[in-house]
């Protein structure tokens, strides 16, 4: 019995090929989503898809974000929630009969381009209680494992960051 095993664990086994990816920052991409509907106070991730939708757009009117959003689950109250939040505004406001066109704020701006970059490696995600709320004395029990969840990966970062 014990020369069995010995054979087996002696045989050379097959080197494992693992897949070498170029977007392996994609694996980030659930820890950084959630720390952005934390610290952005956003109601759900659809917010944030729709946010990152309406980003490459620029300008858009409610009709225009009806039809490019049309396969999502957004609800009708969507587009006045965010601007509420400061996230998105109104850029032209029209008259007779015809549509707003709106845009997006330089706070929505501004954090989407800091998502990309965290998600490229270029910055680490905050750490600090200061600049991010999963990190407060009083945060309840699931924002405080997100921030361990955000501490492994800003040191997997460091070990081996995607871009140099």
């Amino acid at each position: 019995m014990k020369q069995k095993i010995y054979k087996r664990l002696n045989k050379k086994l097959p080197k494992y090929q693992g897949i070498i990816s170029e977007f392996e920052f994609m694996k980030y991409w659930p820890v950084i989503k959630r720390w952005a509907i934390v610290n952005y106070d956003l109601k759900s991730g659809v917010e944030l898809e729709v946010l990152l939708v309406l980003y490459s757009k620029k300008l858009f009117t409610r009709t225009e974000l009806k039809e490019q959003l049309n396969y999502m689950s957004w609800d009708a109250g969507m587009l006045k929630r965010l601007e509420e939040k400061g996230m998105i505004q109104v850029w032209i406001k029209r008259s007779w009969g015809e549509s707003n066109i709106y845009n997006l704020t330089h706070k929505s701006k501004k954090m989407i381009s800091g998502i990309y970059k965290k998600m490229l490696g270029l910055e680490p995600i905050p750490e600090s209680p200061r600049r991010n709320r999963v990190f407060r004395e009083n945060a309840p029990f699931h924002q405080k494992t997100l921030a361990k969840a955000i501490t492994k990966v800003n040191e997997e970062r460091k070990r081996r960051p995607f871009l140099e």
